[in-house]
């Protein structure tokens, strides 16, 4: 008998679960991917890969994981779904209009460059304006503010570890959250190497993180005190007398300095819980750092009650040290594909309307609010969900009322990699192609800490009956007499010519692209062109009178009343998890953290059950002692499974009014044993 020898070949590509694109080595044997590891002839990510990425074979082939379309929960051909979908989807359009269908796009396909263009070009290409993302849940405030200061909101200041300075880090963890304001690959030894060639870092977080263990100083303040502390710091940046005028407006400046006229570091301090003469050392850090300061924020302070006055102050104390735009500074990616562009001086302003049963709501860069998405159902607005990457059910408040809100609607599409009880509830479920079966290419350009861009093929073949997304939208846009992205014939198409044509007229070109691959090509970083192209009068927009009142308006979260059983809630993310999605680790529940004084008087047990309960619901948590959390403060891992912790927080109560967020983090809540 003759033996056969098997013989394992490795594969160059990119991690794909979040923005910070590490680099891999993918080992496979006869189709069956074996291994994961980092590379380590990467540029950026220099060999590191985090325990998701490093979980990819089991991911792979989990026994979880969709081979074949369902029509109304039986498998199908791909004829079959398709034909029943377009016939549901021109009814709809024909009787109810095409904004009656919804797209939700998540980070399941944030991250796959063909899904998500073709994504957003299926909703104009079918005329629906219903757009919603994931965006509105955590994220908000950063696109807000965005847009408030320079008219854009996808402008993102991105921090260039290699220039030594000083980073301060406000709620934000990105030891384990790669990719939040600047993507992070490689962040231990990045924070080490800043650090040793003489950058400062301070993080400010109620809990000493795994960033915060790695910086210069810590400053553990109360949730909610950010506003006080960094308003703080502005008034004392514009007592120095050096006022950047040059950068912005006098009047501007003139209105700034009043409104922060009253915001000492005295009152930020008691505030925060914290010796003013900590604050006093952050200033002076501050000042000594001129022109090179940088700063991001997390959903520390995103998911809280003013996120969005948190991130304003961020860009205006980053403007008033002249670190924006500027070399030794934080830097603007211009982008390859999404290359940002001066606005159209001719352009009339367009606003889309919002929710039509949420009016009040605003869009946030462009689209509707996440907190809306049910009420929409609810109301018949919305008859046809396509879930495209994500899973509502732990991603959305109330996760009880979104539940018997999708069983209501007429259609419900399920795009998705693998099963949940999302594709248990979904009319139509499409079963997507994973990272590996796929070629793609790095599209987080505005966050990336590399100004340039990722190439990979597909790793293995796709396994059973599994599709590109954009095939499927194309299919359904021909079955539907439209054409998406030019694409007429999608069975002859590759992903690799699709992508192609993003970038045959970038400056890269698709041959360059396409030959450095896995490792990337680099394109020159660029200083001064946001202030030259982008910005009316080349001036940051410091002071927007909707910022200014939201200032004059704010009240600091008051602290939890020491023996009242009450703790102040923040989100965690772990190593293991993205989002409800476990790459690695165990499917326990959430855990959640407090100190262990404030476990001794609820009577807590370390690694014992617990319930976390709010005014809008509970959920129930693994107990975990941590010394390394303020007292009064309980951290919840967020985005776990039927636990989530959207059941704590509410669609109605408590949603900002600018950014549409509903408030995640600070809200009080009561810890006990179960």
């Amino acid at each position: 008998m003759r033996r056969v020898t098997r013989v394992e070949t490795q594969h160059l590509s990119f991690c794909r679960i979040c923005a910070a694109a590490c680099g891999i080595v993918v080992t496979v044997d006869d189709e069956r991917v074996v291994q994961v590891r980092g590379d380590a002839e990467h540029p950026y990510s220099r060999g590191y890969v985090c325990s998701k990425g490093r979980g990819l074979p089991a991911w792979h082939h989990s026994s979880g994981r969709l081979d074949r379309p369902r029509l109304d929960g039986v498998d199908a051909t791909w004829p079959v779904v398709l034909d029943d979908l377009a016939a549901r989807l021109r009814s709809t359009i024909d009787g109810r209009g095409a904004d009656s269908i919804a797209l939700y796009l998540a980070t399941g396909l944030a991250y796959d460059a063909g899904g998500q263009v073709a994504a957003g070009m299926w909703m104009r290409t079918i005329g629906s304006s219903s757009f919603y993302t994931a965006a509105t849940v955590d994220n908000a405030p950063v696109l807000v503010a965005a847009e408030l200061l320079t008219g854009n909101p996808m402008m993102n200041p991105v921090w260039n570890p290699d220039v030594p300075g000083l980073l301060i880090l406000i709620g934000t963890n990105p030891v384990v959250s790669h990719g939040y304001g600047t993507t992070l690959p490689d962040p231990v030894r990045r924070f080490r190497d800043y650090r040793r060639a003489g950058g400062r870092i301070w993080a400010i977080d109620p809990r000493r993180t795994e960033s915060a263990a790695l910086a210069d100083e810590h400053l553990a303040i109360r949730p909610g005190a950010d506003v006080a502390l960094l308003a703080a710091i502005v008034n004392e940046l514009l007592r120095d007398g050096a006022d950047p005028t040059e950068l912005c407006r006098p009047e501007d400046l003139d209105a700034l300095r009043s409104a922060v006229q009253a915001c000492s570091l005295e009152r930020a301090a008691s505030v925060a819980d914290v010796p003013v003469e900590r604050l006093e050392a952050l200033v002076a850090d501050i000042r000594a750092h001129r022109g090179r300061l940088a700063m991001f924020c997390g959903t520390g302070t995103t998911m809280s009650g003013d996120g969005v006055l948190t991130e304003w102050l961020r860009w205006v104390i980053l403007v008033l040290t002249g670190s924006l735009d500027r070399e030794g500074g934080m830097r603007f990616n211009r982008g390859i594909v999404n290359q940002q562009r001066p606005p159209r001086t001719d352009a009339e302003p367009q606003s889309a309307p919002g929710p039509l049963s949420r009016p009040d709501l605003p869009r946030v860069a462009g689209q509707i609010p996440a907190v809306s998405l049910v009420d929409e159902i609810e109301a018949g607005h919305v008859t046809t969900l396509v879930v495209t990457g994500g899973n509502p059910l732990t991603a959305l408040p109330e996760p009880d009322r979104v539940r018997a809100a999708l069983r209501r609607l007429e259609t419900l599409v399920v795009i998705d990699v693998a099963d949940s009880e999302l594709t248990s509830l979904a009319t139509h479920v499409l079963p997507a192609t994973g990272q590996l079966e796929r070629a793609d290419l790095s599209l987080a350009e505005h966050v990336s800490i590399r100004s340039g861009i990722q190439f990979t093929p597909p790793v293995v073949a796709p396994v059973a009956e599994r599709r590109p997304v954009w095939w499927m939208l194309a299919h359904l846009s021909n079955r539907l007499d439209l054409e998406l992205l030019g694409i007429r014939d999608p069975d002859a198409l590759t992903d690799t010519q699709l992508l192609g044509g993003f970038v045959a007229h970038s400056t890269a070109g698709t041959d360059g692209v396409i030959a450095a691959g896995p490792r990337g090509i680099d394109v020159p970083i660029e200083f001064g062109w946001v202030r030259a192209t982008m910005l009316p009068g080349g001036c940051w927009q410091i002071a927007p009178p909707v910022m200014l009142a939201r200032l004059a308006a704010h009240v600091p979260l008051s602290p939890a009343t020491e023996g009242s059983g009450q703790l102040q809630l923040t989100p965690r993310r772990e190593m293991a998890w993205s989002n409800s999605v476990r790459f690695a680790g165990n499917g326990a529940d959430p855990e959640v953290r407090v100190h262990p004084t404030d476990a001794s008087t609820l009577g807590l047990v370390d690694g014992g059950s617990a319930t976390v309960t709010s005014d809008h619901g509970e959920v129930a948590a693994i107990t975990v002692f941590d010394e390394n959390i303020r007292r009064g403060v309980a951290s919840l891992t967020h985005g776990r499974g039927v636990q989530s912790a959207g059941r704590l927080t509410s669609s109605h109560v408590d949603v900002d009014p600018l950014t549409t967020m509903p408030l995640a983090s600070g809200l009080t809540v009561t810890v006990s044993a179960r």
